[in-house]
């Protein structure tokens, strides 16, 4: 398993790397920044890299770290979108985005939240 962890690590290092110089043209050209996803990608390789030793046993204590993780997701995703929609909302007009970068938003946030969810219930079991 350390040859997996240390995969994930170096493709967290190169995604990294990739995310900030992508996102870092789009932001000092004032544009919403499209490498959303490679930073979430950035964030699951890392916590990949941690969990990689504790998946790999593939006992209940795996199974209940991959199942609570995504349970909390849930609700994280759930507040989440609930802000969204405040700050959407037609009469505040707090932001004002596209479909797509709302959806990608989303679903960077999804992957993040869901992975280091994994991450803190790793730690706490």
């Amino acid at each position: 398993m350390k040859n997996s962890k240390l995969i994930f690590l170096i493709l967290g290092v190169i995604m990294f790397l990739n995310a900030m110089v992508v996102n870092w043209a789009y932001i000092s050209s004032g544009k919403f920044p499209e490498g959303l996803m490679l930073i979430a990608i950035t964030i699951m390789s890392f916590c990949l890299a941690y969990l990689s030793d504790h998946f790999a046993a593939k006992d209940e204590r795996a199974q209940k770290i991959k199942e609570r993780g995504i349970y909390v997701s849930y609700f994280w995703m759930l507040g989440i979108i609930f802000v969204l929609l405040l700050f959407i909302n037609p009469y505040l007009g707090i932001i004002n985005i596209s479909a797509y970068h709302l959806l990608t938003l989303i679903v960077s946030l999804y992957i993040a939240v869901v992975f280091l969810n994994m991450v803190y219930y790793a730690r706490k079991y």
